[in-house]
C-alpha cells in the first residue's frame, strides 16, 4: 500500500512571524514526508486571529477541495487551531498528532503572553480569548472528552515552560484516543536538526499505520 493519505502541516506561533516555512519546510519535515510520497500541504494560520474559532475556520477553508479526510499534524499553539478544525468538522480529519502542544495553564506564561500580545496591539478581552484555557488553549475539557479522532501526542524534549510535558498528560488523560510518542525539542528551535528523522519516522509510522489499518477494514 502507498502512502497516500494527504497530510496538512498546521504551524505554531501566535501573533508572530512564523509560519510553515518556519516550522515545517526549512527544518525539513515537509520535504521528508514528500519523499515519502505523502501528499502535504502547508497552510498559513491567520496572522491575526480574533479567537480560536476564526482559526479554524481558515483550515476548514484551506481543506475546501481535499478528496477525504485528511491526517492534521499541528505544532504549539496551532494545536489549538486544529483541535478547534476537528471538534467541528471531524469528518474531516482521519488522524490528529499534536506535536509540543503549547502550555495554557500556567500563570506566569499566560502573564508574559499576554504582555506580548499588548505589544501587538491586541486588547485585553482578545488576549484573554486567545491564551485562557484550563489543558489546551481555547478548548475546554468536556470537548476533549468528546474528541473520538485518534490522536498522538509528541511531548517538547526536553520540555520548556511554553511546551510543558504536564501539558501531554493532560491531553492524555483527557482525550478518549490518545497515546503519547517519542518527544522531541520542538520545531523551529535550537537542537531540532539533531532529530529530524526521529520526528519524520513516528509520523510515518502514525499516517502510514492508520492508512493501513483503514484499508483492512474497508
Amino acid at each position: 500500500m502507498t502512502r497516500t493519505v494527504p497530510v496538512v502541516l498546521v504551524p505554531g506561533g501566535l501573533y508572530q512571524p512564523l509560519g510553515p516555512e518556519e516550522f515545517w519546510e526549512r527544518p525539513g519535515v515537509a520535504p521528508a514526508l514528500r519523499r515519502l510520497g505523502y501528499p502535504v500541504r502547508t497552510p498559513a494560520r491567520l496572522d491575526r486571529p480574533s479567537g480560536w474559532p476564526a482559526e479554524a475556520d481558515h483550515l476548514e477553508a484551506a481543506l475546501v477541495g481535499e478528496p477525504g479526510p485528511v491526517a492534521v499534524v499541528a505544532a504549539s499553539n496551532g494545536c489549538s487551531a486544529a483541535l478547534r478544525l476537528v471538534l467541528r468538522r471531524p469528518d474531516l480529519v482521519s488522524q490528529l498528532v499534536l506535536c509540543w502542544p503549547a502550555t495554557g495553564d500556567d500563570p506566569e506564561v499566560d502573564r508574559a503572553e499576554r504582555r506580548r500580545l499588548a505589544s501587538c496591539g491586541v486588547d485585553a478581552a482578545a488576549a484573554a480569548t486567545l491564551i485562557d484555557g484550563e489543558c489546551q488553549r481555547g478548548v475546554r475539557p468536556d470537548e476533549l472528552r468528546a474528541l473520538i479522532v485518534p490522536t498522538v501526542l509528541v511531548p517538547a524534549e526536553p520540555e520548556d515552560p511554553h511546551h510543558q510535558r504536564r501539558t501531554v498528560a493532560a491531553l492524555r488523560h483527557l482525550l478518549p484516543r490518545a497515546a503519547v510518542g517519542l518527544g522531541t525539542p520542538p520545531s523551529p528551535h535550537e537542537g531540532f536538526a539533531g532529530h529530524l528523522g526521529a520526528l519524520v519516522s513516528l509520523l510515518d509510522v502514525v499516517l502510514f499505520g492508520a492508512a493501513s489499518s483503514d484499508h483492512r477494514q474497508g
